[in-house]
């Protein structure tokens, strides 16, 4: 369906759509109703949508909210071996999830940027070494920190 809608007929729907099937390994589920998947292969099917006409820049959003471990690691893997070849962007404020796949993390707070740069250089900055700290350090404003 979605391969008609972006205008692909033939060969070349029948030869995007197996690619996007492998690449998001959903070849177990093909001819299964869309209604029948799991939260994570239906995260795959649209993450297969997505690519179906190989955009030079993916925007996400929560990619791997409300996913079992098996299939984050699954969804992980996939936006790594995208992110080799396209720029991901991901929207999340799971800390633990922009560490796993991003190489650098941009926080806004009102509005403002108040960081960019590595995972690492993030923690670097929190005397815990932990991202949530940093992340509330450097997002909370001056009253919220008086009563945090």
């Amino acid at each position: 369906f979605i391969a008609e809608i972006r205008g692909y007929r033939g060969a070349e729907k029948k030869e995007r759509v197996e690619a996007a099937i492998r690449k998001c390994h959903l070849e177990a589920v093909r001819y299964q109703s869309i209604g029948t998947l799991s939260k994570g292969y239906r995260q795959r099917v649209c993450f297969a949508q997505a690519i179906l006409h190989d955009p030079p820049v993916l925007i996400m959003d929560e990619p791997t909210d409300g996913l079992d471990p098996n299939q984050k690691h699954v969804v992980r893997s996939m936006i790594k071996e995208m992110a080799s070849q396209k720029s991901i962007i991901i929207s999340t404020h799971i800390l633990e999830e922009m560490d796993a796949v991003c190489t650098r993390a941009i926080i806004i707070s009102n509005g403002a940027i108040v960081f960019n740069g590595t995972p690492d250089e993030l923690r670097s900055r929190s005397p815990t070494g932990r991202l949530d700290d940093v992340f509330r350090m450097l997002t909370l404003g001056k009253e919220e920190k008086a009563n945090a």
